[in-house]
């Protein structure tokens, strides 16, 4: 039976593919965080809702398999996020089927290939504006796009990211392109993702020029992430490395907290989500 994930797909082939997808859940407020400017955020790889069956195994390939949203939906519940960022999202069909369980907005925007089926998404429990898709690589007939989005917190705006970089594309432009996508942002930014970079790989300093990793800035719970990582969930024949971030525009967060959602939400995909509490800082009087 197709899942309403893969129906969304084949839709979208079929009226030209709606490239960029924004849905407001009835219940999500205009704004969201604390007062004081305090954020809880995360980044999650969710494989198409496929957990980690089949390890290794393209989930276009998988295409028919059965997909379900059920421990996805648990993991981000167990993190109590204010805003989330996806990666391997199957299609705004199952991006809303997630938003709608989560009572959050979202913004979904497809991958460019042949066919797109995939994508990056934001779900928030604020109000989602500005949506625009970024594209960041077009690999080898499995290209990239970045979701941005804008939301409000404690009165300022700030700029949050969805980005799944392409591991084919290894020259360094796909880098440079997320970078220069953002370089017109005056607000604060989040750039959340799967970087499929360790900390040890040359792209993660060229990020750091203008970006700080949350997990090496965190006053704690920065130990155990770094020594864990956030793939495989599984470490069979590969060492756990970490490869998704949250990264923060220079000076304009502080990070009190990270850590990774595991224990019985371990095997809801074959990444780890990996959350962060931050604040902005004070504006300058």
């Amino acid at each position: 039976m197709l899942r309403w994930g893969l129906a969304s797909v084949l839709l979208a082939a079929t009226l030209g593919v709606l490239l960029v997808s924004v849905g407001a859940a009835d219940r999500a407020p205009a704004q969201c965080g604390g007062a004081d400017g305090s954020l809880r955020v995360m980044t999650y790889n969710i494989r198409t809702a496929l957990g980690t069956k089949n390890p290794g195994k393209n989930p276009l390939h998988q295409l028919f398999e059965p997909h379900d949203i059920a421990p996805v939906v648990a993991t981000i519940a167990a993190a109590d996020a204010d805003v989330v960022a996806l990666q391997e999202v199957l299609g705004w069909g199952q991006t809303r089927r997630l938003a709608r369980a989560l009572e959050m907005d979202s913004a979904f925007v497809f991958h460019p290939s042949p066919l797109p089926w995939w994508g990056t998404a934001v779900l928030s429990r604020c109000k989602l504006t500005d949506v625009r898709r970024a594209v960041t690589s077009r690999g080898k007939g499995n290209g990239k796009a970045m979701a941005v989005a804008q939301m409000e917190v404690a009165g300022r705006v700030v700029v949050v990211t969805s980005l799944h970089r392409d591991r084919d594309a290894n020259s360094g432009a796909q880098v440079q392109r997320i970078l220069s996508a953002l370089k017109p942002e005056t607000a604060p930014v989040l750039l959340m993702g799967d970087f499929n970079f360790t900390p040890q790989d040359a792209r993660h300093s060229i990020v750091s020029l203008t970006y700080e990793d949350s997990a090496q800035v965190a006053q704690f719970g920065a130990g155990y992430v770094l020594a864990r990582g956030t793939y495989p969930v599984i470490a069979d024949s590969k060492p756990h490395r970490r490869i998704d971030y949250v990264f923060l525009s220079k000076g304009d967060f502080t990070v009190s907290n990270v850590r990774v959602i595991e224990g019985v939400h371990a095997e809801a995909s074959d990444h780890l989500g990996y959350v962060a509490d931050v604040t902005l800082t004070p504006r300058p009087q």
